[in-house]
């Protein structure tokens, strides 16, 4: 509704001492306040920053003063964070008092840092520079400890002050809505921060409002930003800079292992966050300057986390580590045969969601597409392998040698692997099934990416080969893998597959199998369907 400067810079003068204070606003007790989420500090501070940003962005008179406003609200609570640090001590009879101020201070920073996080593109590079160097400085160790010793004052007080009371409450529902409050928290909004100031050096700001950053990069479509640009915008100092704020935070990650893996299920979440977080923002300075971020260390950074399962079951996480894997072949194309053996072994013995399956198959299809014909089809022939019968399968992979070598470590416990192959010990029916329809859908994406008749009909002969030959729910998956195939592939395979499915349904209907007949009812329907619109659209 703003559309003069005039009402712009009238409005950005109103909402600015609002941020500046945010940090030292009280709020009465009040059932009002109760309906503002997460909490009215929070609120404030998020709502008053994205606000003035908005304007900043769209008048460029108002920038200036946008500007000057945020950077002396983040002196105010940089001056109120050293007296926080300061004054950290369970024992001071005034740490009561010390804590919620500590406490205000984050959640302030909370709101700004989200808001931030949205608009960064309202700073120029140098200036979205600055803003990561001064938060780097501001959460350090000292200031981390003070915010986990000021909750912990609030969470163990038995003060019958309201205010304290509404500061407990706080607490708890912030940690029932899965944030919980505490230092991991502030880095979680930092790390936010530092992907989107990495992302707009790479991806327009248009691409980035509607995609994820790996998307953009894995699609190729044309809204990369151009990386031969002379301007100072990624020159080595400053991605050198991103790198070393990645690397710090992964190496307090690391140092921080035992605790998180003893905290609840929210810090967990909120660690795998962080380190997602970080894994996209290397990938970033990996694009823009493979010298100042090492490629080498980035790729002991992704295998690790991809042999942790505990790591790996955080979706987030998953896909951030799969693509990040797929991307950096493109970058570094030597790793793409090893990154060609580490998937495969992943989608079989992970064990993991459907949707993490996918992601992965999709960054396998993406890296193989980098490799020869030959190791598209041994890969699909290594999976395959997989839907044979018999109590033990054993991958083996022709690419550049076997899936592994004598010096591979076990990546799953409780999963065997030695020599030149892995060896896949399923036990019970429900794992079984699992694992076979993670292989399916892989074949099936792997195919599917490639668009070419020939490995869609490999892939389709090798699936159709398959049933009978372990068990009904796998017929069933690969029925219905086979249709994703039919409509991408050729005439004559198409008229085959029809032709199974009869047979099939003749069959299940003589056998009373009813789970094969509603697959392959469901995917003659699907097929048809699919096969009259095209043929409308045809004729139109």
């Amino acid at each position: 509704m703003v559309q003069s400067v005039q009402n712009a810079e009238k409005l950005a003068r109103q909402l600015i001492p609002y941020l500046t204070e945010s940090h030292i606003q009280t709020f009465l007790p009040s059932p009002f306040f109760r309906k503002i989420e997460p909490s009215p500090t929070e609120a404030l501070s998020r709502s008053v920053t994205a606000a003035i940003l908005s304007l900043g962005i769209r008048h460029d008179d108002v920038q200036q003063t946008v500007s000057d406003s945020i950077w002396a609200f983040l002196d105010a609570c940089a001056h109120a964070s050293e007296a926080a640090v300061s004054q950290a001590s369970e024992d001071d009879p005034a740490a009561l008092e010390d804590a919620i101020h500590t406490a205000t201070v984050t959640i302030a920073l909370l709101g700004f840092l989200d808001a931030a996080s949205a608009q960064a593109n309202f700073w120029r590079a140098g200036g979205r520079l600055a803003l990561i160097q001064w938060f780097r400085g501001l959460l350090s160790e000292p200031f981390l400890v003070a915010v986990e010793t000021a909750f912990s004052t609030i969470r163990n007080s038995r003060s019958p002050d309201r205010n304290v009371k509404e500061w407990k409450r706080y607490l708890r529902h912030y940690s029932a809505v899965g944030r919980p409050l505490g230092a991991m928290l502030l880095q979680q909004s930092f790390m936010w921060l530092l992907v989107a100031a990495t992302s707009l050096l790479v991806a327009e700001v248009g691409a980035l409002r509607n995609s994820n950053v790996l998307d953009i990069l894995m699609s190729g479509d044309g809204l990369l930003r151009p990386l031969t640009a002379k301007s100072g915008d990624v020159d080595f100092r400053s991605v050198e800079t991103y790198a070393t704020v990645v690397i710090d935070q992964m190496n307090h990650l690391d140092s921080s292992a035992d605790f998180i893996r003893l905290g609840s299920p929210a810090q967990q979440k909120l660690a795998c966050s962080v380190k997602a977080s970080a894994l996209i923002s290397y990938l970033n300075c990996s694009r823009l300057n493979q010298d100042a971020a090492d490629a080498d260390l980035f790729m002991s950074w992704l295998e690790d986390t991809l042999a942790d399962p505990l790591s790996m079951a955080d979706e987030d996480l998953s896909a951030a580590v799969l693509k990040s894997m797929a991307l950096l072949c493109r970058v570094s194309p030597s790793y793409s045969a090893s990154v060609s053996r580490l998937l495969p072994r992943f989608i079989v013995q992970s064990l993991s969601k459907r949707q993490s399956v996918l992601v992965a198959s999709k960054c396998l299809a993406y890296v193989l597409q980098m490799l020869s014909t030959d190791a598209v089809i041994t890969t699909l022939y290594t999976l395959g392998n997989v839907l044979s019968p018999g109590s033990e399968r054993t991958l083996t992979n022709g690419v550049n040698g076997d899936l592994t070598d004598g010096s591979d470590t076990q990546l799953y416990p409780g999963r065997h692997s030695t020599g030149s192959s892995i060896s896949l010990r399923i036990s019970g029916e429900e794992e079984t099934s699992i694992v076979h329809g993670n292989v399916i859908e892989a074949i099936c994406e792997i195919a599917n990416a490639f668009k070419d008749e020939k490995i869609t009909a490999l892939a389709q002969s090798m699936l159709l080969q398959k049933i009978d030959k372990v068990t009904s729910s796998v017929d069933a998956r690969i029925i219905t893998g086979a249709a994703t195939l039919a409509l991408r592939g050729g005439q004559l395979e198409f008229r085959s597959l029809l032709k199974m499915y009869g047979r099939l349904a003749h069959l299940a209907v003589v056998e009373n199998r009813e789970g094969i007949l509603a697959a392959v009812s469901c995917c003659v329907r699907k097929t048809i369907l699919s096969c009259a619109f095209l043929t409308t659209v045809f004729r139109f």
